[in-house]
C-alpha cells in the first residue's frame, strides 16, 4: 500500500511540475512563429481525422523528405523503402483513407517539444494513430500505432512548412 502511495505521489509531482509533456492541442505558443508552427503541425491530425489528404498535405513542403518510412505509422512494412518524398506520402495516406475496413482514424500528438531558431524549427513528439476497423459482424477492432517523430520545418513565403519528417 505504501509503494502505491509513493508512486502516485511521484507521478502527481511530475505532472504538477510540468515535466509530463504537452500535447499539440494544449501547447501554448510563446510567440507568433511558434503559433504558426503549431497551426502547421495541427494540419496533420486534423487532416487525418477528416480523412482529407488535401488538408494533411498543406503542412508539407514540396521538397519533403520522410526518413525511416519503414516505421511509418504502421502503413509500411519492413520491406518498404526507407526514404520517400511528398508524392509517395500522399499516396500512402490516400491508401489508408480509402481502405474499406477503416471506420475511423485519428492521431494524437503528445509530448511536443519545439525549438525555433530564425527561419528553421525542430518539433519532436510522440504520436499515436488510432484506427477503428470493421472486423466482422457488428464487431470493431482498434489498432494503436505509436511512433516518435521529428519534424524539421522551415519558413517559406507560404508560411512554415515541414521539409523533413523522421520516424524513430
Amino acid at each position: 500500500m505504501k509503494l502505491r502511495f509513493v508512486v502516485a505521489a511521484l507521478w502527481f509531482a511530475l505532472a504538477a511540475s510540468g515535466c509530463a509533456g504537452v500535447s499539440l492541442e494544449s501547447y501554448k505558443p510563446k510567440n507568433g512563429d511558434e503559433e504558426n508552427i503549431v497551426a502547421t503541425l495541427k494540419r496533420i491530425p486534423n487532416g487525418i481525422k477528416a480523412k482529407s489528404v488535401e488538408v494533411l498535405m498543406q503542412a508539407y513542403a514540396d521538397d519533403l523528405y520522410v526518413g525511416n518510412f519503414n516505421k511509418f505509422m504502421g502503413v509500411a512494412t519492413d520491406t518498404s523503402v526507407m526514404r520517400i518524398g511528398k508524392a509517395e506520402l500522399r499516396q500512402a495516406y490516400t491508401q489508408v483513407f480509402r481502405a474499406p475496413n477503416v471506420k475511423e482514424i485519428s492521431m494524437d500528438v503528445l509530448d511536443l517539444r519545439l525549438t525555433v531558431q530564425g527561419d528553421r524549427a525542430v518539433a519532436e513528439a510522440y504520436t499515436e494513430l488510432l484506427t477503428k476497423l470493421e472486423a466482422g459482424r457488428k464487431e470493431s477492432r482498434q489498432d494503436v500505432i505509436r511512433n516518435e517523430v521529428t519534424w524539421r520545418l522551415r519558413r517559406s513565403p507560404l508560411g512554415w512548412k515541414i521539409h523533413e519528417e523522421i520516424f524513430h
